[in-house]
């Protein structure tokens, strides 16, 4: 019988107690639910402006997301830049490739075709071409006694042709014009002779804008001439030809010498090219002419 008596005094206890332990498990469960709830609103505030949050790479990862948001919003890969600038080189050698077909198309003009719309302006030396060359339909303006101090005072001895330069640089808008001026200039003062050429070959520029100016070498003289002659020699004649060279570069102009088809082995104007040791013989302006033809000048 105490036994029993003791099982019913554990059962009362039991109930009595039963509630307030229901009670404090629920105020624990409440508190748990509650720090749950503030932990998971903390995390989501911290969530990207996407809702995606990658948490298996850490810092790192996220180091990676932003370079990649970098790389997005530049709109370009490494690779992508890399083929820009294959492109850009690629266009860059391009250029000069068509500029080199073009020079080989106007090689195969014939005379007609490629000295159209062309002028030549010289001394005696271009009369030559216009007597004994041919060189299409290009205009010639020459004198013997031609010199850049003269140019807009002397008038042109070619034949059928306008007797002053600047009725001629009117008269029409000129594809080339070459000029081959300097050897009458050479008992001039020189520093005021390349002074007046580069003026008159910027005026010429002004008054034909569309046209290529092509500034010409003068000619050597033979070695006897030129060892003999104080003023006209080939010492004097490159001096000229240098500093117009100088003049071409400056501008952009284009600059060619003529002298590498008719000089002998010392670099003066070959005996056998002439009977006055300072001018071609006619038979060889023809091939001045191919020359300036052949290479596309």
């Amino acid at each position: 019988m105490r036994k029993y008596h003791y099982l019913v005094l554990f059962m009362i206890g039991f109930l009595v107690l039963w509630p307030f332990m229901l009670h404090k498990l629920y105020i624990e469960q409440a508190k748990n639910t509650e720090t749950f709830v503030e932990q998971a609103q903390a995390e989501g505030a911290a969530e990207p402006e996407s809702g995606v949050y990658d948490v298996s790479g850490g810092e790192a990862q996220e180091e990676e997301n932003k370079e990649a948001a970098k790389e997005g919003s530049s709109g370009q890969t490494d690779a992508e830049q890399e083929t820009e600038e294959d492109t850009d080189l690629t266009e860059e050698t391009e250029e000069p490739e068509e500029a080199q077909e073009d020079e080989e198309a106007e090689k195969e003009l014939e005379p007609e075709e490629f000295f159209q719309d062309t002028l030549f302006i010289g001394d005696s030396r271009t009369m030559g071409l216009a007597e004994y060359a041919d060189i299409g339909g290009a205009v010639v303006f020459a004198n013997t006694g031609m010199n850049i101090y003269r140019l807009y005072s002397l008038k042109n001895a070619v034949h059928d042709q306008e007797p002053y330069l600047e009725d001629i640089l009117a008269e029409k808008q000129y594809r080339k014009i070459y000029l081959m001026l300097g050897i009458n200039e050479l008992g001039y003062d020189a520093e005021q002779t390349v002074k007046r050429y580069e003026e008159e070959v910027l005026k010429l520029s002004e008054l034909q804008p569309e046209a290529k100016i092509v500034l010409e070498a003068n000619l050597h003289v033979t070695k006897e001439r030129s060892e003999r002659d104080a003023i006209f020699n080939n010492e004097n004649i490159d001096r000229i030809n240098g500093n117009i060279r100088q003049i071409a570069e400056k501008h952009g102009f284009s600059y060619i010498d003529v002298n590498e088809i008719f000089d002998d082995e010392t670099g003066a104007l070959n005996p056998e090219c002439t009977h006055d040791e300072v001018h071609v013989l006619g038979k060889y302006y023809q091939q001045w002419a191919d020359w300036i033809r052949e290479n596309g000048i």
